[in-house]
């Protein structure tokens, strides 16, 4: 299927009961990787007052990825963009960590890491394992990847595909891939955290028969 910039979840799922709740809001953002997008996800979500765990195995690049959203704060600050005293307190609410205990009270992580499926396989069990039994495991993974993420981990319904376009600032969009095992409550969780960031969800995947 193509890429579909509408926020329905109507070719996936049936239509949701009357009077179903909305998804709980993701406050606590957990993001894997220090790279370019990643500082980006982490600098965007402290823009919209979110708290922020960024992890890596490696501590040098975690204070590396730090300093980057420091300047991006701080040309925010140069274009009258954001106040001092905003951008500080969003600063303070962004944390690090090496350890994938640290990560127990993420509404979600966003893996933004692209390796090979056994080493995001293996991590994805080690967040679900400390996770709680509702946060939502996203990654940067195609339709065919998200699938052997499916295989390995004990709570499929929980992964979902979140890809942003750099730079995550100023792009516009970001894209939602369900996959075959991905279940309402994520996906709903999922595109209310895309428009609680003020960003467009461009949702994709195969459509699911009798949806």
């Amino acid at each position: 299927m193509s890429a579909n910039p509408v926020s329905t979840l109507t070719p996936w799922f049936p239509p949701a009961a009357a009077g179903s709740p909305p998804p709980r809001p993701m406050r606590a953002i957990g993001i894997v990787g220090c790279g370019k997008t990643a500082t980006g996800i982490a600098h965007l979500c402290a823009t919209k007052s979110l708290g922020v765990i960024m992890h890596d195995s490696v501590s040098g690049a975690l204070t590396q990825g730090v300093e980057v959203i420091r300047g991006l704060f701080r040309a925010a600050e140069e274009r009258h963009e954001i106040t001092h005293a905003a951008a500080h307190k969003a600063m303070g609410g962004i944390g690090i960590s090496t350890s994938v205990d640290d990560m127990e009270f993420c509404d979600v992580i966003i893996d933004t890491l692209t390796e090979d499926a056994a080493s995001k396989r293996a991590r994805f069990a080690d967040f679900a394992r400390v996770m709680p039994p509702d946060a939502v495991l996203a990654s940067c993974a195609s339709e065919e990847g998200l699938e052997e993420l499916f295989a390995g981990t004990a709570s499929p319904g929980r992964v979902i595909g979140l890809s942003f376009f750099d730079p995550v600032d100023s792009s516009r969009q970001i894209q939602i891939t369900i996959g075959s095992q991905t279940s309402r409550p994520t996906a709903e969780r999922v595109l209310a955290f895309v428009n609680t960031l003020g960003k467009t969800p461009l949702v994709k995947g195969k459509p699911r028969p009798g949806a």
